[in-house]
């Protein structure tokens, strides 16, 4: 799957044997890529959006829970490495499971994968026999939401 190989890449390369949550925002700093908080009436109502070019950003709604901007700085980061180019600004349908389009879930792919690395989170329900969501949840410091949708995802859930 090209977006874990990516994120894989990505974290060997930003984030090696540093101690999870992994930081998005320092990810996308490693590699130039500005990341710009700003209330939701800048923000447009939309969760986040990348601007591509010799500058490179993303912005995100400072009005949302940490863990929705992380997941959002990790899926824009995600349009960025995977060459998409600039998207429509982002909002909730595109961090839904529910979303059809396939850039849009490659890009929800690449972040799971960043921030709840597919070995990881295999050790700690194998391995280390963390088997709540909710402790799991906040290890990542990830919505209960998307660590659900990744165990399912991963087979480790039904």
């Amino acid at each position: 799957m090209r977006e874990r190989e990516a994120a894989l890449a990505l974290l060997r390369k930003t984030w090696n044997k540093r101690p999870l949550p992994v930081d998005p925002v320092a990810v996308a700093e490693a590699v130039n890529v500005a990341v710009k908080a700003v209330p939701a009436d800048e923000s447009g109502g939309y969760s986040g959006y990348h601007i591509s070019g010799p500058l490179p950003k993303i912005v995100v709604n400072m009005n949302e829970p940490e863990t929705r901007r992380r997941f959002t700085v990790a899926h824009e980061l995600g349009h960025y490495v995977l060459g998409h180019g600039e998207r429509p600004r982002d909002g909730t349908r595109q961090f839904s499971a529910l979303n059809s389009d396939p850039i849009e879930a490659a890009a929800n792919r690449f972040a799971a994968e960043l921030l709840m690395p597919y070995k990881s989170v295999l050790e700690l329900v194998t391995e280390k026999g963390i088997t709540s969501v909710s402790r799991l949840a906040d290890i990542y410091k990830v919505s209960e939401i998307a660590m659900k949708y990744r165990l399912k995802n991963l087979g480790l859930i039904r």
